[in-house]
């Protein structure tokens, strides 16, 4: 249960912070809901692994979460920086 659920918001977390590229106006409000939806789906994962869920499927929002910040802090790493500082405020 945890990791079809940790996939659905995998993949939707992955969509929204890619929506935050292409929609630049509303950059922050999409790229910290991605984030946010990765986060919540890492989580998840976790609690699949924990659970000892079958299936390798619950290591996917793992990845995708640490190649989504890979992704963006190699080609924008002063995005990451603009993230927090909305954040703080």
């Amino acid at each position: 249960m945890f990791s079809k659920l940790s996939i659905i918001f995998a993949v939707i977390g992955a969509v929204v912070l890619s929506f935050s590229y292409i929609y630049s106006t509303n950059f922050e409000i999409f790229m910290i809901s991605g984030f946010g939806l990765l986060l919540i789906s890492l989580l998840l994962s976790l609690g699949a692994v924990l659970k000892k869920e079958m299936g390798k499927y619950k290591f996917f929002p793992v990845i995708t979460f640490f190649f989504c910040s890979f992704i963006i802090t190699w080609y924008e790493p002063f995005q990451i920086v603009r993230l927090l500082t909305w954040i703080k405020n």
